[in-house]
Parts: structure tokens; sequence; C-alpha cells
């Protein structure tokens, strides 16, 4: 069946194909480390909302926004239940522009789509602590393909810095308190969801060729193409001629199965296939069951209904609320009773009205069980959530049979019965709610668990860095040539700890360089396809001018690298007894400058790479469009942070490095690596390697060697200080000092 479905694909796109997906990840393709370990991103699975894809999330979308809302407030450990409450009508009125309705409509789709249910709370602000203050006076879903999620992993547990959120080309910024996230977990990542249609994309993919396939079989005259064969046809221009005058006659369904009549010399060939051969109907099916089943919906809720029964169609129903609906209401209301309801006061949680059908039978055969276990009043209060009745029976325990007390003699009774008090009045609920028949004080007692580990937690690391602050004091005060190598990993952590905001700096550059860029891109765009016509591919200077772009990164970076190299500089000239040395700039603007170079050069074979194989394929503006969005979401999100940490730590080593050469004291450095687990294997070979204050560790050339056995070969740059390669967080210290 793969093989069939490839040779789908393959008479579609024109060419040879040897597995399905929505990102080509060939080894040859500069791209494909990322097309082949990065998910589909949110952009385009909220593009495939059609077909069985939009049947299965309109299903549980729509399941979804019918469910009830139930709030509660604890009292001790019993519950009552709120009728009207400010949480209730935000959630009914959440918005000018949307009904309640409709926010729970699009949490589920959104979630299905994209994994991540995004939405502006008005009126909520970052407290003091960070934490949200305010009531929200309306809830604004943002779309999920238009939001990014920025992370700070230089700490552990990393935090949210920030959303930003991209809508008709302006770019908004909200702080983490403002934003309500609801999101299907991601194992691979904790700050951002994955949702079904991103989990599943070779079955939708193959789904949609398949569709396309058979479009494209009655545009064409209900039959497979075939070959047109011409004797007298001597230039292309005939050949083409002979072919549309064919096609004007026999093409479309309403031309099917007319008389074929062809110019003399002239043969066709129908193709092999025919749809009997393919077994088209079986495949569809296959196809589409496949997606049913990656959304958890049966076929019966979509209103399929071969081979159904009332009572296979009841089970099916049963199971889709049981199994799908009610697992993700508890999912949603979890997220509300962590992030939302908090902001209105204490022992506040909220519920939902249980969506799993009640079963009746079992329920009546468990009440019968009950009679002589239970009281008339337990009964009352656990099958149906009644008050207890004044009733000194009721209070009694029954024969099944009889139904006639146990005994007229209430001594009779044992003391726990006897001696019961009476029973507090709590208010009715015969609704069933989605986390069972009666209330608990669960999410209080979490959210108050939460908030103690979230303070012991913090308390720890308050300590943590008092014994830090204690340990810099505490060498600071030492010679530098009666440091130990304990008292270095001290002086690492400082230098490490001083790097971090500059690399937020840089990397907050790149990717407003990179935003202006692909603006520029896109506008160049049709231009740069009119330029094959004359060329083999996209001509690179077509797209941006690789001179003004290096001149713009230069000019964005320069300011936090330059002001980094300064500050390094007079650090590392403190630590040997050398104050406020005037460094060479050259040597920065030299290294910025190269990674300008060196990182549009990489951006415009990723673009040019990408258009040629997109035009090769006869994609439209619009998807090559969206190929130039990807490229610029994978330099945001993935080079801006590793470019900007390997430029930061160069600089800072070369600062450090230059200001040891005018101290005059350091006569040899020493490579040092981080103490720790992710030293990699082509720098774990260069700890304590000791060269000249005024050499190189490699020339440009050369070949390091790792641990692993694997080589890395030097064609950047002279590797004067660490780093080694991209990432590298190594360091070099002073290793022989001048009497």
């Amino acid at each position: 069946m793969q093989n069939f479905v490839s040779k789908i694909i393959n008479r579609i796109v024109g060419k040879s194909v040897s597995g399905i997906g929505w990102m080509d990840s060939s080894n040859s393709d500069p791209f494909a480390i990322w097309a082949s370990s990065k998910r589909v991103s949110p952009a385009k699975a909220m593009t495939v909302y059609n077909g069985w894809v939009y049947a299965c999330v309109r299903a549980i979308s729509e399941e979804i926004a019918n469910m009830r809302w139930r709030l509660f407030q604890m009292k001790g450990d019993e519950a009552t239940e709120i009728f009207d409450h400010e949480i209730l009508d935000l959630l009914h009125g959440v918005s000018e522009m949307q009904t309640g309705y409709e926010l729970k409509y699009l949490m589920g789709s959104h979630l299905e789509l994209a994994g991540n249910f995004y939405a502006v709370m008005d009126g909520v602000k970052a407290g003091a602590d960070g934490k949200p203050q305010g009531k929200p006076k309306a809830l604004y879903p943002l779309n999920p393909s238009g939001v990014r999620v920025v992370v700070d992993h230089t700490k552990f547990p990393s935090r949210i810095m920030k959303f930003e959120y991209t809508s008709y080309g302006k770019r908004y910024e909200f702080d983490p308190s403002q934003i309500l996230h609801i999101k299907y977990p991601d194992p691979s990542d904790e700050h951002e969801g994955i949702g079904t249609a991103q989990s599943i994309p070779l079955w939708i993919d193959a789904d949609n060729y398949a569709m396309e396939f058979n479009r494209r079989f009655f545009i064409n005259g209900a039959r497979i193409g075939g070959i047109l064969e011409s004797e007298n046809a001597r230039t292309e221009a005939q050949l083409q001629f002979i072919k549309k005058s064919f096609e004007a006659i026999h093409k479309g369904y309403d031309s099917a199965y007319k008389t074929l009549v062809l110019p003399k010399g002239t043969k066709y060939t129908q193709a092999s296939e025919s749809q009997k051969d393919m077994d088209f109907n079986n495949l569809m099916v296959m196809m589409r069951d496949r997606i049913l089943a990656g959304f958890r919906v049966p076929r019966t809720v979509l209103g399929i209904t071969d081979d159904v029964n009332r009572a296979n169609a009841e089970a099916t129903n049963y199971i889709f609320a049981l199994r799908t609906i009610k697992p993700k209401m508890q999912l949603i209301v979890s997220y509300l009773n962590e992030f939302l309801v908090p902001l209105y006061g204490e022992n506040l949680y909220l519920d939902f009205e249980d969506p799993v059908p009640e079963n009746t039978e079992l329920k009546v055969k468990e009440m019968e069980a009950a009679s002589g276990v239970l009281t008339p009043n337990e009964q009352r209060e656990r099958y149906f959530g009644y008050e207890p009745v004044e009733n000194e029976s009721a209070d009694s325990l029954l024969y099944p049979i009889t139904t006639q007390p146990l005994s007229e003699d209430t001594s009779q009774i044992t003391d726990s019965n006897k001696d019961k008090p009476q029973k507090s009045k709590r208010t009715k609920h015969t609704l069933r709610t989605g986390s069972g028949a009666r209330p608990s004080v669960r999410y209080a007692k979490a959210a108050k668990m939460r908030q103690s580990l979230s303070k012991d937690f913090g308390e720890k690391m308050t300590e943590a860095f008092k014994e830090f602050h204690k340990q810099q004091k505490e060498v600071s005060q030492k010679s530098i040539r009666d440091l130990t190598d304990k008292d270095w990993a001290v002086i690492y952590r400082s230098f490490e700890t001083r790097i971090e905001p500059y690399i937020k700096l840089t990397a907050d550059a790149i990717r407003k360089f990179n935003h202006g860029q692909k603006a520029r891109v896109l506008r160049n765009i049709e231009n740069a396809i009119k330029s094959v016509k004359s060329a083999k591919g996209v001509v690179a200077d077509a797209l941006f001018n690789l001179k003004d772009e290096i001149g713009i990164t230069i000019n964005l970076v320069t300011p936090a690298l330059t002001d980094l190299y300064d500050k390094e500089g007079i650090a590392a000239g403190s630590l040997v007894g050398f104050d406020s040395p005037a460094l060479q700039r050259s040597v920065i603007d030299r290294s910025i400058a190269l990674m300008a170079k060196s990182y549009n050069e990489t951006t415009l074979n990723l673009l040019k790479s990408k258009l040629d194989q997109g035009i090769a394929e006869g994609q439209s503006i619009p998807e090559l469009k969206n190929t130039i969005s990807d490229i610029y979401e994978f330099s945001d999100a993935t080079r801006a942070e590793m470019v900007a940490r390997t430029e930061a730590f160069r600089a800072a080593n070369l600062a450090t490095k230059e200001a040891w050469k005018q101290s005059g004291v350091v006569e040899t450095v020493k490579w040092y690596t981080a103490e720790d687990s992710l030293v990699c294997t082509l720098c774990a070979p260069m700890d304590g390697k000791v060269i000249s204050v005024n050499e190189n560790f490699f020339d440009k050339g050369d070949t390091a060697q790792g641990s692993d056995g694997s080589s890395f070969d030097i064609t950047y740059s002279d590797v004067e200080t660490p780093p080694l390669h991209p990432d590298c967080r190594c360091y070099i210290r002073p290793e022989d000092l001048s009497e």
C-alpha cells in the first residue's frame, strides 16, 4: 500500500519520492536537520482544517463547546455550587466579539490542530513578584500560528520570558502573566504543546494527495492520463498543438467517453492503471480510518452508519465521551483552575457537567445491591446528590426484600449509626460533574501544595545564590597564583553568569534582523522567481543584497558584543592586577564582521536551496512565501540563540586573552571546559591544553580530533580562544605568570 501511495504522489508532484511528509528531509538538503527533527509548525497545522481533519476537529470542538461549566466554593471539606459569579460571567460573555460557546469551540479546535490555546487576559498585569494580578475584563484568543513563546534556557528550571504575537504584519509582546495558555503536553517540550494534527502529518498528507489524485482523475476526463505519439509532428510547437487540440475536445468529466478521433499518424496509448486497478475505494477508507483514529473520533460521530445498529452506536458514543471528550475537558479545566480561577480568590474551583452518558442499568443494579449496606439517606447522597430526609428509618439499614427496618429497637443499631450526628445541609446538585459524582477539595489542596513547593524551591535557590556569592568573595581575596581548580570553577561560573545577559541581547538583535530581512525577501520573491528563467535556479542577488545585509547585521549586534568585550577585558585585567586595559577594537570588529558574513551566507544558501526545490515542484507564490517563513521561523527559534551564545563566548574570551597579552603578566594560557556532563567529545581533549598567550590553539585549515574518534575541520577562522565549535562554552585561564 505504501508503494501505491507513493505512486499517487509521484503522479501529482511529478517526481519520485521515498516518503510522505510536510517537509522534504533529504540528506543533501541544508535544511534537513531541522526538517527531520522539528515537528510540524502551528502555522502549517492550522492550514489543514479541511476534509476529515475538519470533520474530526469540528466534532470534538462542538462537544467541548456544549459542555456546561460548574463553579464550586469550598468550605472546609464541603463544596457548595455557585450559580452566579464573575468567573461564570467571563466564561459566558468572553468579550465584545465572542461568546462563551465560541471560546470553548476555539479551545477545542486550537488544541487539536496546534496543541496550544492562547488568550490575552485583558486587565491582568504582572505584580512585583511576577505573578498575575487583577481580574480579567475580557479574554481575547490568539491564533496559535502567530504566537512565539520566548523561553529563557539559561537557568533551571527554564522559564517563559514573554509571548510574541504577530498579526497582519504587526508584532505584539505580552508578559506571561497576561496570557492564559492551555496546551496538550509535548514530552519533548515543557513550554509548548503539540496538537493531534501536528502528530499525524503523514496520514493527513496521504489523504490529501489521494484526494488530489482523484480530483485530477475527473478533471482529466474520468480516466488516467495517457501518451500521445505523432509521426507528423516535427517540432515542439507542433507537439504542443496536437496535445492542446486533443485536450480541448476530450479533457474534463463532461467530455468523458466521447468518440476518440485523432489526426493521421497520431496514436494515443492509455495508461495501464485504472481506478479499479488501484482499489481506490479501499485506499480512501483506510486513510479516513487512520485520521479518525488519530483524533479518537468514532465513525458514528461523523454520521458514518454502515454496519451500525443502535446498540453499538450508543456504545461508540459512550466511548467517545469517556475516552475523548472527558479527558480533554479535564485538561482544560485543570489549566483554568491553575491560572484563571485563583485571580478571583481562594477556595474556588471550576468543574464541568460529566459528558459521559450514565449507565442506568449498572446504577440500578448497584443500588439494589446497596440495600442493607447503605441507609436510604446515604443512597440519596451517593446516587442522586440529594439532601438527607428527616426520618428515623432513612438512617436505618433496610432489608433488600421486605424494605422493613432491620430492627424496631433502635438500641440494636450499631453505635456508629445510633450516635450519628445530624447531617449538615448541602446544596442540591443533581447534575454530575466531570470529575466524579461528588465534588472534592483536590484543586484547593493541589494549589496550596504547589505554592508550598514553589516557596521551598525559591528558598533553596536563594541559599544556593548566597553560597555562590560567599565563594566569589573568598576567591577574590586570594592571589591568582594561589587559586585552586575549585577556585577556578567559581571564576568560570562568574564568567558564564556575566555573559548570559549579553546572549539574550545578541539573540534579540539577531531576531530583529531576521524580521526585517524576512520582509525584504518577501518583497523580492517575485523578481527572484523571474530570475530563474535566465539562470540555473534563483539568483541570490535577487533575494537580497549580501553586502547590505551584512552591514545591517553588524550594526545591530555590535552594541551588545562590544560592551561585553570591553567589560570582560576589564574583568580579566583585574584578575591579574592589570587595571583598565585599552583593548584593540580591531579584534572584536573582525570577529563580528566574520559572524555577520557567515550568518547571511548561510541564510542565503537555505533560501536558494528551498526556493529552487519549490519552483522545480511547481509551487505557487503563497507556498514559496510559506517556505520563506519556515526558514526565518527556524532562524528565530534555533539559529539566533546558538549564534548569540557562540559569539558572546567568543567576544568574552577574545577580550580576556587580549587583556592578558597587554598585561605582560600572563605568558601561557590553558583551555578550560565546564565541569559538567555537557562537555562535548570535541572539547574534552582540549581541557588543559596550554599554549603561549600569543599563539592560536588551532589555525584555519587544521583538524581537531574528538575523544570518540571523530574529527572537526577548522574552516571558520583561526581558533585564538574558545569557542571551538557552535554553542561551545569553554574558557581560558592563565597558566604561567611572569615573576
